[in-house]
């Protein structure tokens, strides 16, 4: 098998090849909705490494990259995944080097996605890479899905690939920045945008019934009220069971009345909460709206805009202590399994797929990672690297 001294010197060895194709893939923009030269950028390197990419697109240049590499012998197949897209950088503050520099002071990378998240991606490529060079044969495979969108809720990403069956496996890891210790629980949530259209009138006149302006305020203060009533802070994520009225629009010009009103509404779930319960308590607070006004049209279009389950892995499952055992392998440290607010694809495999994915990585999770100054420091990002072929070692040999 394997050591950890070697996987040791193998990253010490080729440390300006690993920090290369981190620097390459940070100066590479990503931001949602046109990840593009990021998917050729991961897609040429793993053909040059012979994993034989396939990319697979939901809509026009966003891909997602698939690959696999499959042992002599049969055994379990382990997944990564993890997302290519970033936020955009902050309107009016480029930072101290720009948003795609990829400049390296005082051993931190600075660029956006440096540690959101495309330090865990690179880690993992570059772990899965060094250990195919070293001659590793895994029992079983390594499945890559390096995906566009998740930022979105993943709807032309991780949730495509769900759909087409091409994420199927055994245990997997998403190296979402997590500080070095091992997430297993966090938040979810839905998106949903609630139209109500009417007649329209000059406003010289008075309106025929009642515009869509007038319903569209009326259903948001119901919902503003629902919010009070389903908003909780949850201790074991230290997070809040959370919903918002975070949008709203109507008309186009001054002196009609409009015929269409709309209102977005984010709603966060903690672990335990069902997204099919909280659509129900967003339709019964809409539809009570309607029953206190009768004769008046409070008919609605409800559209899911995105939706994303709560993650939960237990904590007995193998991926975690091999989470564990390799942390104190590379480091000489504990870590520990932990819960938070936020989200990743990796709760829609969890569910869709049943495969025990947590996140872990060495980024800093509390960081700068949607901040104008993002960065990674160089040494974690190395560890990184160490963890995740040590993780692949003690889970396929």
């Amino acid at each position: 098998m394997i050591t950890v001294e070697e996987i040791k010197d193998m990253v010490a060895r080729n440390r300006d090849e690993a920090i290369g194709f981190f620097q390459a893939c940070v100066q590479t923009p990503s931001v949602t909705g046109d990840e593009a030269a990021m998917g050729e950028v991961m897609v040429d390197f793993l053909d040059r490494e012979g994993f034989e990419p396939r990319v697979y697109e939901k809509e026009a240049g966003r891909p997602n990259v698939v690959a696999e590499w499959v042992g002599s012998k049969p055994g379990k197949r382990f997944v990564w995944n993890g997302h290519m897209d970033v936020f955009p950088p902050v309107e009016g503050d480029p930072g101290l080097y720009g948003p795609w520099s990829g400049k390296i002071v005082d051993g931190y990378l600075y660029g956006r996605g440096s540690v959101d998240m495309k330090s865990g991606v690179c880690a993992a490529v570059m772990a899965t890479t060094f250990l195919k060079r070293m001659g590793f044969d895994p029992v079983g495979s390594i499945l890559m899905t390096w995906v566009s969108d998740e930022e979105n809720t993943g709807n032309a990403g991780t949730k495509f690939l769900l759909e087409k069956g091409l994420i199927q496996g055994d245990f997997g890891l998403d190296p979402e920045p997590t500080s070095g210790r091992v997430l297993v629980r966090h938040c979810g949530g839905i998106n949903v945008r609630v139209t109500y259209r009417s007649e329209t009138e000059h406003t010289s006149l008075p309106h025929p019934n009642i515009d869509a302006l007038e319903k569209t305020v009326n259903a948001a203060q119901a919902l503003i009220e629902l919010g009070r009533k389903v908003s909780y802070f949850d201790e074991s994520t230290q997070a809040w069971s959370k919903l918002s009225v975070t949008m709203m629009g109507s008309g186009n010009t001054v002196n009609m009345y409009p015929s269409e009103g709309h209102l977005v509404i984010d709603r966060r779930l903690v672990p335990g909460e069902v997204i099919a319960d909280a659509h129900a308590q967003i339709k019964h607070a809409l539809d009570e709206l309607a029953a206190q006004h009768p004769g008046e049209d409070y008919a609605y279009e409800y559209e899911i805009m995105g939706e994303y389950p709560p993650l939960v892995v237990d904590e007995d499952e193998e991926i975690v202590r091999l989470c564990k055992e390799a942390f104190h392998a590379v480091t000489g440290s504990t870590t520990e399994a932990y819960s938070r607010g936020g989200a990743s694809d990796a709760s829609d495999i969890v569910e869709a797929a049943g495969i025990p994915m947590p996140n872990f990585s060495m980024g800093d999770e509390y960081g700068e990672s949607t901040m104008p100054n993002e960065k990674m420091s160089i040494d974690g990002y190395l560890v990184n690297i160490e963890l995740f072929m040590a993780l692949l070692v003690k889970a396929l040999s």
